[in-house]
């Protein structure tokens, strides 16, 4: 049995994606709602540099394809984020049931 995944065109017509912003959006994707990650742990997944795949990070923010949502604890007074991943890029609300969340921790 081999394992596949259905990918939406829109993904890979955008040219204003590089092949690696395209390859961590992919990524990010396949990943389920509430996964927790690290640039590191991206990074270390395919041997690329920490830079590289927070470039690949940016690249996908300024092109909406991810948002970050920075939260503060009001008890610990700890900031984390929650990045939204979008198959395409998002308006300026995020459409329901169209994105996925991923909790991503800075390095």
């Amino acid at each position: 049995m081999r394992a596949f995944a259905a990918l939406a065109r829109s993904r890979f017509g955008d040219r204003r994606l590089s092949w690696g912003a395209v390859g961590v959006l992919t990524y990010l994707l396949g990943l389920p709602d509430g996964s927790w990650i690290t640039e590191r742990i991206l990074a270390a997944q395919r041997g690329e540099g920490c830079m590289t795949v927070v470039a690949s990070l940016r690249e996908l923010e300024e092109r909406r394809y991810l948002r970050r949502v920075v939260s503060r604890d009001p008890v610990t007074r700890q900031y984390s984020t929650v990045c939204e991943v979008f198959e395409r890029p998002y308006e300026s609300e995020s459409p329901a049931g169209e994105f996925q969340k991923v909790r991503l921790v800075a390095a």
